[in-house]
């Protein structure tokens, strides 16, 4: 039994946590909020749980069999830890949006040239289900797109330093606030810009080198949710015809089978087409459109800027008790106003904001979709990642003979062995061969609100520069049709930062210091 006395932080307030061991005591204790007559829940404890260790699974056993009420499964959470898990199935359990928050290892800053017992970090070719010839030629192409990682990574440092020296670089001043370079520094202030430089170019190396990682490349990944959303996960997982993610299903189902007790048991009823329909198998030779050039975001739908306008008046009127006495002229007014008063893109606009949506046909590498995907608010469509819609080269890799030349030779052997294993194993397994730099053709739908949220964060100068060209194309799209309600996205930054992290990391060494 659990000390009645730690069973709450306190005993004599209307606000306490409730620290009981199990996340089923918990969720089923706050669950009797909704028909315990006591005024009091921890008197409820005393007398239901105290005595009586089984109390949380008998309650959720019984609620799930006599009444099917799942909402209480979501007042139930757990930390999870997944590791070594590949960057195909890390995508299929990103995709949900609802009572699950991710993290995940960065491929931004964390080298992925070393090795381990086994050697570089992607998925072994028996865990996928590949065998035979494929199987070698799958582990020689691995091998290769990490060793080229391994071998240009001192080399592309240099080459930005060349490109980029420190004297050349600006930062902002600790003493005045204003831009200065290495030369108006006193000697402290200097060696922490020097230092912020060196972050900013290693920052840049790994943002260039990570195009040639395979889609197979290791993660880990943390996930905190309700046990809700974890019955969702499992039968997509498992509704997937990937060998790696339907074994990850029973390893997850194992872990929180004592956490999540009755629960966790009802992912085996979700039907496979509720999470996996049978349409997207017409994707299996998803290819670009031919309208795309590469880099591309395309507009393709919105209504026309007044409607949106008249939507929102409507929707201000309601909220300020004036119902349906706003017009357009005035809604103009108030978003400008609304404008003028935010003091950063951490000043949040309005729900009213939600009401304008945009559709956008958007063309990008497999490695910025994978930061793309995190801003859940939006509406994506995927199909399976393919070599279909050609490759992204970095610009310094570009302009370099010899790593350009052994860059594209590696990007034509995986095409050759994308179409080897998708003729022999399917589009699915294909796609662990596929390295981040192939285009990603991708559908979304998107409202203001979040626009200006994603807009305007992933253009700062420390954003990846796919998403900065992604996010300021797509502010620029919706400007040309609705200047009047794309005026709230007032801190897209549109600039050119080569070392974008050279601000933020002087910043952070700054308050080091």
């Amino acid at each position: 039994m659990e000390d009645k006395e730690k069973a709450f932080s306190n005993r004599d307030k209307d606000v306490f946590l409730i620290s009981l061991d199990r996340g089923i005591d918990r969720g089923a204790l706050i669950s009797r909020y909704s028909r315990a007559a006591a005024l009091d829940i921890r008197d409820v404890y005393d007398k239901e749980f105290a005595e009586n260790s089984s109390r949380g699974s008998e309650f959720y056993r019984k609620v799930f069999s006599e009444y099917g009420d799942e909402s209480i499964a979501e007042l139930i959470s757990a930390q999870l830890g997944i590791q070594n898990v590949s960057n195909v199935v890390t995508k299929i359990l990103e995709e949900q949006r609802i009572g699950l928050s991710f993290i995940e290892k960065s491929s931004r800053y964390v080298r992925y040239d070393k090795k381990v017992d086994d050697g570089y970090l992607y998925l072994k070719p028996e865990r996928i289900g590949i065998s035979g010839k494929l199987a070698s030629d799958y582990t020689d192409l691995c091998d290769s797109l990490f060793s080229f990682y391994a071998k240009n990574y001192e080399p592309l440092k240099k080459i930005i330093q060349e490109k980029y020296p420190s004297e050349g670089c600006i930062f902002t001043s600790r003493k005045s606030g204003s831009s200065a370079n290495l030369g108006s520094m006193d000697s402290e202030e200097r060696k922490l810009a020097l230092r912020a430089y060196d972050t900013a170019v290693r920052a840049r190396a790994l943002d260039d080198l990570r195009y040639v990682l395979p889609a197979s490349t290791l993660t880990n990944l943390g996930i905190s949710g309700n046990a809700r959303a974890f019955t969702y996960l499992l039968a997509k997982l498992r509704a997937s015809g990937l060998q790696e993610a339907k074994q990850l299903a029973q390893n997850i189902f194992d872990e929180l089978r004592d956490e999540f007790a009755e629960i966790i048991k009802t992912s085996d009823s979700i039907s496979p087409a509720a999470v996996s329909p049978d349409a997207y198998a017409a994707m299996d030779a998803f290819a670009a459109p031919e309208t795309l050039d590469n880099p591309t975001v395309k507009l393709i739908a919105h209504s026309p800027e007044n409607e949106e306008l008249r939507r929102m008046g409507l929707a201000i009127s309601v909220a300020s008790g004036n119902y349906g006495q706003i017009d357009i002229e005035t809604v103009k007014s108030w978003i400008k106003n609304s404008a003028d008063t935010r003091a950063s893109r951490r000043d949040k606009p309005g729900r009213e904001y939600e009401i304008p949506s945009y559709h956008f046909l958007v063309l990008t590498n497999y490695g910025a979709f994978r930061d793309l995907q995190r801003h859940r608010m939006m509406t994506i469509i995927r199909g399976r990642l393919s070599t279909s819609a050609g490759y992204d080269v970095p610009e310094i890799i570009a302009n370099n003979l010899d790593m350009l030349s052994e860059f594209n030779d590696v990007m034509k052997r995986s095409v050759s062995l994308w179409e080897n294993l998708r003729a022999s194993y399917g589009s699915e397994v294909a796609q662990y061969c596929v390295p981040y730099a192939f285009r990603y053709p991708i559908y979304m739908v998107v409202n203001m609100r979040e626009l200006v949220h994603f807009t305007e964060l992933r253009s700062t100068p420390q954003a990846h520069y796919d998403l900065r060209k992604i996010a300021v194309k797509m502010h620029e799209e919706v400007s040309k049709v609705h200047p009047s309600i794309a005026l709230i996205a007032k801190f897209v930054d549109a600039g050119e930062y080569p070392l974008g992290r050279i601000f933020s990391e002087f910043r952070k060494e700054k308050k080091l210091a």
